[in-house]
């Protein structure tokens, strides 16, 4: 794999820069230390905040997902139902959601949900760091360990696609382990048995967490009641939330396709699971979370076996590749769990080398290539503000590549984010001279979409209204040609898109910047020169 060839050459030359770097004597104080900590989280978080905020104006964020939480919560706090989206009852559970619906209260505004996962993501950091902190109380490797979390590509491919409730998560784990150094287990299990609040799919790493307890004589009953409370949240989430309260289907639980109507087949389907671990992509995206870490998870086998690899296997088995490549916010759980495993191979690590005795030049020669590779993989693989539907764990594409902090390093990257948000201000002239009357409803291309949200009723194109009904008839088919993310299959669009140029009740709003709408005539009785409707002569 081509991947896997590059991370080769790039740990040869940062164990090679870092013996170079193993006679410099850089150390730091305990205040200046805290200091450099508290500028790398402010930097992160106005960072990704920054980002986010262009990612809104420039219209690169979806209605799946952006516009699915930014609806969500602005219905909490309007009296327009809780759980509820643009689509109807949100497909997941996440109650947690809601202590952020007062904030809409506030402000009517997308931009909360950047802030939120941006501040989420930064500061939870120094929970990380304090925690590592009580086991090397000497030495770089709390503050190099914070930093590999921060740097972590995953982290900024988080950070940056849209946003969704998994931001959270690394807060409530770093506060459970903070909690485990300071052997306050009842705060411990806690933050662990209330993440799956946050979303249903984290009870795989508290039932993983629960496996590793169990291998410790003094904290096998912790263990015990982490895999119970895994299996509570499922039960409930299964059998209680979506079935009774809900009276919906869970239909994600399909992209694992475990159980069948039969014993045999169920079997064969665990099999199947199985036999996913081996698909020729897994070597690359196992390498991918272990990198940025400096293979330091694998130090520690029983946390690396446990925790590490049940939260890395669900998504290796299932049916959805985006979820095998860790596409988007599909390695949210990771961004967290890996860390924290790297400390306690970082502990291993220590007792091995105590054995060994190294000198003071190789400890520091190893602390230096880490602490290269770990900028190395960051500067090349990061997301930066464009990504999308893209990965880089099987064949790297470096046109666009390279950033720090998700700032791009090539002109020709800022040169195109310039375009897309100067295309993005002349889509909202042309908009907003559209009447929208109470009641408008409109089917909205996947990127235009959270733009509409606050104009009327949205539905999806076909190609992402997955199991969703939508109106024959709406007011307003909404698309831009000049901004689009081809992400399925577009038969059923050019379809409808077809029928709707030959249909009398509607007529073509085609703008030169590449955007297209087809408007009921309805909406424009009146086309004398100067309304609001005369540009569509």
């Amino acid at each position: 794999m081509l991947y896997l060839g590059y991370i080769l050459l790039i740990t040869i030359a940062a164990a090679a820069a870092g013996r170079g770097a193993s006679r410099s004597r850089l150390s730091l104080t305990a205040k200046s230390e805290t200091l450099l900590l508290r500028w790398m989280v402010l930097l992160f978080f106005l960072s990704y905040f920054i980002l986010g905020l262009y990612k809104i104006e420039a219209m690169q964020v979806g209605n799946w997902d952006f516009g699915i939480y930014d609806s969500m919560l602005r219905n909490a706090a309007s009296g327009n139902g809780l759980m509820l989206d643009y689509r109807g009852r949100f497909d997941h559970f996440s109650p947690i959601m809601m202590l952020f619906a007062p904030l809409y209260l506030l402000r009517d505004s997308p931009i909360w949900l950047p802030l939120i996962q941006s501040a989420a993501l930064a500061f939870a950091a120094p929970l990380l760091y304090r925690t590592a902190k009580r086991y090397f109380r000497t030495g770089p490797v709390p503050l190099l360990l914070t930093a590999m979390y921060l740097f972590n590509p995953y982290y900024s491919r988080l950070a940056l696609y849209d946003f969704h409730a998994e931001c959270l998560f690394p807060l409530f784990l770093f506060a459970a382990f903070y909690c485990y150094s300071r052997k306050r287990m009842p705060y411990f299990f806690l933050f662990l048995a209330l993440s799956p609040l946050i979303k249903e799919d984290f009870v795989i790493p508290v039932a993983a967490a629960g496996l590793w307890l169990m291998t410790q004589k003094r904290k096998r009953l912790w263990g015990a009641a982490a895999i119970a409370a895994a299996a509570f949240w499922t039960l409930f989430v299964l059998k209680i939330y979506y079935p009774l309260l809900l009276g919906e289907n869970y239909w994600h639980y399909g992209r694992y396709a475990l159980l069948a109507p039969t014993f045999t087949q169920t079997l064969m389907n665990i099999f199947g699971m199985i036999a996913g671990l081996w698909n020729p992509f897994v070597p690359g995206v196992v390498v991918s979370v272990l990198v940025p870490f400096a293979f330091l998870p694998a130090a520690n086998w029983k946390m690396c076996l446990l925790f590490w690899l049940p939260t890395l296997g669900i998504q290796l088995v299932s049916t959805s590749i985006h979820q095998q490549l860790l596409f988007s916010h599909y390695s949210s759980a990771l961004i967290a769990v890996t860390p924290v495993v790297a400390l306690w191979g970082a502990r291993t690590l220590r007792v091995l080398l105590r054995r060994r005795k190294p000198s003071l030049r190789q400890q520091r020669a190893g602390i230096a290539s880490a602490a290269i590779l770990m900028l190395a993989v960051h500067l090349l693989f990061c997301d930066l503000p464009l990504t999308r539907y893209t990965n880089y764990t099987v064949e790297p594409e470096f046109t666009y590549s390279g950033g720090v902090l998700s700032l791009p390093l090539r002109p020709a990257y800022w040169q195109e984010m310039i375009r897309l948000l100067l295309h993005a201000d002349e889509v909202r002239a042309v908009t907003d001279l559209l009447p929208y009357p109470p009641g408008t409803t409109m089917i909205c291309q996947n990127e235009v979409g959270p733009a509409f949200l606050r104009r009327g009723t949205v539905y999806d194109f076909p190609e992402l209204g997955i199991g969703l009904t939508r109106p024959d008839r709406v007011d307003y088919f909404i698309l831009d040609r000049g901004n689009y993310h081809n992400n399925g299959d577009l038969t059923a669009v050019n379809r409808l898109l077809s029928q709707l140029a030959e249909d009398p009740e509607y007529r073509v709003i085609n703008h030169p910047s590449g955007l297209l709408i087809f408007a009921r005539r309805k909406l424009f009785p009146e086309e004398a020169p100067g309304s609001p409707a005369s540009f569509l002569r």
